[in-house]
């Protein structure tokens, strides 16, 4: 129950998280299924000719990086971001035409999606669980949600397509998830990201997002009990994270949450303050490229497009594309994707260190998942 942004009921106490002792389904989850789809999957566009994320974090400047992101669901933020890539694709093919009209087509498109057909192909490939994304960074809300945008309201799908996928999934015997991302919302904010500093500081960080994030997760545990909390970058300083993690345990005792709920301090939230971010974000990527920021709560440890493990005795997910990008790319190359053989390899790797593989599925703007894509999870399901 969630009253004026509050869990009525909830006790403040320690949250007993799981690292050290998952759950059973947990332990035998090897291979799971990422879903990212959203608006972006229209204009469906990032450049091709960069590195991947992971080796364009170790060898190139962050501000670099955020400019020719290989990522197609980060266009909103690409297009903002003057004389990149996608800045020039976008003043070409679209000119002036804002993004949330990409929204308003996707939410008419989007009702194609057939997810028993999805779900058929995650069992087959030998998927243990799905995680799929709830709202990304562009904000908009891919379930028909009751807790409105105050920025723009209405900017969610009409239909349940998370709550569907869901139970597609758990009917063929997989664990569901659902990614939220809690740090970032470009409704909130016209500024782009181009460096550190604006990843982790200059979100908003008011009451009014806070109390949307925070009613948003609560909305997702009630409606859909995720096996998977699955945030991304970070959390908004807001006191009742806790809160949260307890609510989650109580109502799903088996459930699981990532390690990108790091909350940044007040303080660091000037000029000043992102320059230290920016300055030591650069160290950390010179001087040790594979390691993981700190964080208080986790039960497993999230890679990104590298498998490069060097903890002992803690719980890991490598998540990436099937090619340089989460979501759908319209330009990506026969070379650009991974193959079934490099994916078993992967496995291959994490499994005996206590890791599993969350590979991602990018479908286009109909709800069709790429044939490229496909014949990779087919050839996956085949036995060798």
């Amino acid at each position: 129950m969630v009253q004026n942004g509050s869990v009525i009921g909830t006790r403040m106490e320690t949250v007993n998280i799981h690292r050290y002792n998952p759950p059973q389904w947990f332990r035998e989850a090897d291979f799971g299924i990422f879903i990212h789809w959203g608006p972006s999957s229209i204009p469906a566009f990032a450049p091709v000719e960069v590195d991947d994320y992971a080796k364009l974090m170790r060898e190139k400047p962050p501000e670099y990086m955020f400019k020719n992101i290989p990522y197609a669901e980060w266009y909103q933020n690409s297009i903002r971001i003057k004389g990149s890539p996608a800045y020039l694709y976008h003043k070409e093919n679209y000119g002036d035409k804002p993004y949330s009209a990409f929204a308003e087509e996707f939410k008419q498109s989007a009702r194609n999606v057939d997810v028993e057909g999805w779900a058929d192909l995650f069992k087959k490939a030998g998927a243990k669980y799905v995680v799929v994304v709830s709202k990304h960074h562009d904000g908009f809300v891919m379930f028909d949600t009751k807790v409105e945008n105050p920025k723009m309201p209405g900017y969610h799908l009409d239909f349940d397509y998370v709550g569907n996928l869901a139970a597609a999934c758990r009917k063929r015997g997989m664990r569901f998830g659902v990614y939220y991302s809690s740090l970032i919302d470009w409704t909130f904010t016209k500024k782009p990201i181009d460096s550190p500093g604006d990843l982790f500081l200059c979100n908003d960080n008011s009451r009014t997002y806070c109390d949307y994030c925070f009613n948003h997760w609560i909305e997702i545990i009630d409606r859909y009990s995720p096996d998977v909390l699955w945030s991304d970058i970070g959390y908004p300083t807001d006191p009742r994270l806790e809160e949260l993690f307890a609510y989650y345990y109580k109502a799903v005792p088996e459930g699981v949450v990532n390690d990108r709920w790091g909350q940044w301090p007040k303080f660091l939230r000037n000029p000043i303050g992102r320059a230290f971010v920016n300055y030591a974000a650069r160290k950390m990527l010179r001087e040790s490229p594979g390691k993981l920021l700190d964080t208080k709560y986790y039960d497993f440890r999230t890679l990104e497009y590298t498998a490069d493990w060097q903890e002992n005795d803690l719980y890991f997910e490598v998540c990436r594309g099937m090619d340089k990008s989460f979501g759908y790319n319209r330009f990506s190359r026969p070379q650009d994707y991974i193959t079934a053989d490099e994916v078993r390899a992967i496995l291959t790797e994490v499994v005996p260190k206590k890791g599993r593989l969350l590979l991602n599925v990018g479908p286009d703007s109909l709800g069709k998942i790429p044939d490229y894509q496909v014949k990779i999870l087919e050839e996956l399901g085949r036995k060798e």
